[in-house]
């Protein structure tokens, strides 16, 4: 048997916390007997809830633990101290099968503790042990993750101190007020980071296993949210609609992209006012909150905002030649931007300066509105390349890569649709140029991935992405947004045909919306006896039709093929899932 120091010494070498280098120390937390049992049940017994996260964020709080909280307990100390060794086994030696983990944790006892109550807590497991339900499973598994925040908040407060402590009046200079100003942003960041990387519930739904009670808890718990009409977000455009079958939805990041004024900001302040206008019965997940649509714009201030908003959604004349409280009052009652009891639905519009805020400045803002009583229900944000990425990078492309996986995060951890935007690059523009010279229509058609800035990073973090471009037909004079859809990472389920056309509507990725007469807004369908999207730009289907093999950059309608993509890696089989449309290389010498 080890000696006492001996004992004292293993226990001080449990990992300690660090930030920036700084070793912190353990704090005293306290549970009880029914949750010790209750996360001894958590960490033996097979759960959809139990991931590697789960048990991480365990294992992490009883490293944190200063074990002489329970010194004066033995049924409490043996409980906290298998638990520990349990965990230690999994994530030190990577041990995972049932009786060898027991026998880890019998050794150490042995070794360093020898309490006699850990052997009768092992022969309990698992026979005797009662599981947890989901209910319960669920409260635990936050009661943990609250706690390991805690400990980090604890330690990282002393780190604060330890920094603000070290001015003094004699070396208050210049850099040394800034470069404490620099370490206090670092910890202040690290906590918001650690709040992200210790939320366990994120993604716990996602286990799937055939045992009688994770079936069903993950069934009913997957079902009830794909019915959750509250998690989508419908447009005032039919075949937009169909494209995002059935609509915006909660934990997707979408991301429309455009050339120069190809309309980006555009549809983002349409997404905001249609979400409001066409979905009023949206519910917040707290009761008492108001819904809300949150859009950060970078790149067009306030007024700008409010001018095109008038215009959108009111009249086409000058917003000067109102006073004031006329274009107030005009926004109110044409345009639609009021709370009441059938649709209180809020829009905040909030502008920063170009790169003035980071992703992690996001959460904030939400939290914000929260505090403010407002619940966001979708963020959209005007654009990508504007904000800046919490965790930095060398290059734009590995920026691109951060921000879109930061905000499919934040999308995921909120429950909430992010809805934003990118640049086509000017090797897309030299494509569309170049087609446009030659009288061509649909031009859209010859934009691939390789017109993004950023393609991969952006195509593999997005749940959808689209480009979209404004052209005009050439028999009305009309001028149409058109839509072409690259990739899709869920299906469309929609039975519904196009009866212009006849194909059904899922099979559609590419299509034109006309513009209203002024070329302010895009014309609402949606309670429109059926949609005016068409898709081509040529003067009917049957003209399309009729072009034979004309050597033009207008096809037939596109139905899936089965083809391989060679750069995703993707079988696009008709399926819906991760779709990805290359219509065209980008290549224009085929006209």
């Amino acid at each position: 048997m080890a000696s006492k120091a001996t004992a004292e010494k293993k226990e001080r070498q449990v990992e300690y916390i660090k930030v920036n280098g700084v070793e912190m120390r353990k704090i005293k937390i306290k549970m009880n007997m029914e949750v010790l049992n209750s996360i001894i049940s958590l960490i033996y017994t097979p759960s959809a809830l139990r991931t590697r996260k789960v048990l991480d964020n365990t294992y992490k709080l009883f490293n944190m633990i200063d074990f002489r909280v329970y010194e004066k307990s033995d049924e409490l100390m043996a409980r906290v101290k298998l638990i520990h060794y349990t965990l230690e086994a999994r994530f030190e030696h990577g041990i995972s099968g049932l009786t060898m983990i027991k026998q880890y944790v019998a050794d150490q006892n042995q070794e360093n503790d020898n309490n006699p109550l850990i052997p009768e807590i092992l022969d309990d497991i698992p026979k005797n042990m009662e599981p947890l339900d989901y209910e319960d499973t669920k409260y635990l598994i936050k009661s943990i993750q609250d706690r390991v925040r805690y400990g980090y908040i604890v330690n990282l407060k002393e780190e604060y101190d330890r920094i603000i402590g070290s001015m003094t009046f004699e070396n208050a200079d210049s850099s040394a007020y800034q470069k404490n100003c620099e370490l206090l942003y670092e910890v202040a960041s690290n906590i918001v980071n650690m709040k992200r990387k210790t939320e366990a519930l994120d993604s716990s739904n996602q286990t799937f296993s055939l045992d009688q009670d994770t079936f069903n808890n993950v069934i009913i718990d997957s079902v009830r949210k794909l019915q959750d009409k509250n998690r989508v977000f419908k447009t005032g455009i039919r075949f937009l609609n169909n494209i995002l079958a059935p609509g915006y939805q909660s934990k997707r990041l979408y991301c429309y992209l455009a050339l120069p004024g190809g309309g980006k900001s555009l549809m983002l302040l349409k997404s905001a006012l249609d979400i409001k206008k066409y979905n009023p019965d949206i519910k917040p997940k707290n009761p008492g909150k108001i819904p809300c649509v949150l859009l950060i714009t970078m790149e067009n201030d306030i007024d700008e905002t409010v001018e095109r908003i008038f215009n959108m959604r009111v009249t086409n004349r000058d917003i000067r030649n109102y006073k004031p409280q006329e274009v107030a009052d005009l926004l109110r009652t044409e345009g639609g931007l009021t709370l009441t009891d059938e649709n209180n639905i809020d829009i905040v519009i909030k502008y920063y300066p170009n790169r003035s805020i980071d992703t992690n400045d996001l959460r904030t803002i939400i939290q914000d509105e929260f505090d403010d009583g407002r619940e966001v229900i979708t963020l959209i944000l005007d654009y990508l390349k504007r904000i800046r990425p919490a965790e930095k990078a060398d290059s734009e492309k590995e920026e691109l890569k951060n921000i879109t996986n930061e905000l499919k995060t934040l999308a995921k951890e909120l429950d909430i649709a992010v809805i934003t935007a990118q640049q086509l690059n000017r090797a897309a523009a030299s494509v569309v140029d170049a087609a446009l010279q030659c009288n061509k229509q649909d031009v859209t058609k010859l934009v691939g991935r390789d017109g993004i800035a950023g393609a991969w990073e952006i195509q593999e973090n997005c749940d959808m992405t689209i480009i979209i471009n404004k052209e005009m037909k050439a028999d009305s004079g009309r001028n149409y947004m058109t839509f072409k859809m690259l990739k899709r990472r869920y299906r469309c389920n929609s039975e519904e045909k196009d009866p212009r056309y006849g194909i059904p509507v899922r099979d559609i990725d590419y299509f034109s919306h006309p513009y209203d007469d002024n070329d302010n807004a895009l014309i609402d369908d949606i309670n429109m006896p059926q949609a005016i999207s068409v898709i081509s730009l040529m003067s009917s289907f049957d003209d399309m039709q009729s072009a034979g093999n004309a050597r033009t950059v207008i096809d037939r309608p596109k139905v899936k093929s089965k083809k391989k993509n060679s750069e995703m890696g993707q079988l696009d089989d008709g399926s819906g899932f991760d779709i990805f449309n290359e219509d065209s290389n980008g290549d224009i010498g085929d006209f």
